[in-house]
């Protein structure tokens, strides 16, 4: 197997990306069959819908702005404020939402899919009314 280029990115606030969900952007950094990392930009008010993968991780890690990730699973629900240098670690098969609440700053983040081989985006609806209050769980 060839060895595979090394990616960097000086400045991931700097990178565009193409339009994606409610006031999203989407710029893939590297993708392989084993991850998939991207920077999400989400406009304010924007959101990634209330979504599970059935085998993928997503693993989200704050770069400048905040974003609210509500979620669903088996060992609880809640609200995380995805802060800058911040992370996240959502295993498959939770619900999850991405929402930026700020009404005048971007929330920026890196999100990691592993593995992408196999990646599904699965819409759904949460069980019960997400908690309103972002906290750390």
């Amino acid at each position: 197997m060839a060895q595979l280029p090394v990616t960097i990115i000086e400045d991931m606030t700097a990178v565009t990306g193409e339009g994606r969900h409610t006031g999203c952007t989407k710029a893939v950094l590297s993708e392989h069959d084993a991850e998939q990392s991207a920077v999400f930009r989400l406009s304010p008010g924007g959101v990634i819908q209330t979504h599970l993968h059935s085998r993928v991780f997503d693993l989200f890690v704050g770069v400048s702005g905040c974003a609210d990730i509500s979620y669903e699973g088996q060992n609880g629900s809640g609200v995380v404020r995805l802060r800058p240098t911040s992370f996240c670690g959502m295993p498959p098969g939770v619900r999850h939402e991405v929402r930026n609440n700020s009404a005048t700053e971007d929330a920026i983040f890196l999100l990691v899919h592993a593995p992408y081989d196999g990646y599904d985006f699965i819409p759904v609806a949460f069980r019960k009314a997400a908690s309103s209050s972002p906290g750390e769980k």
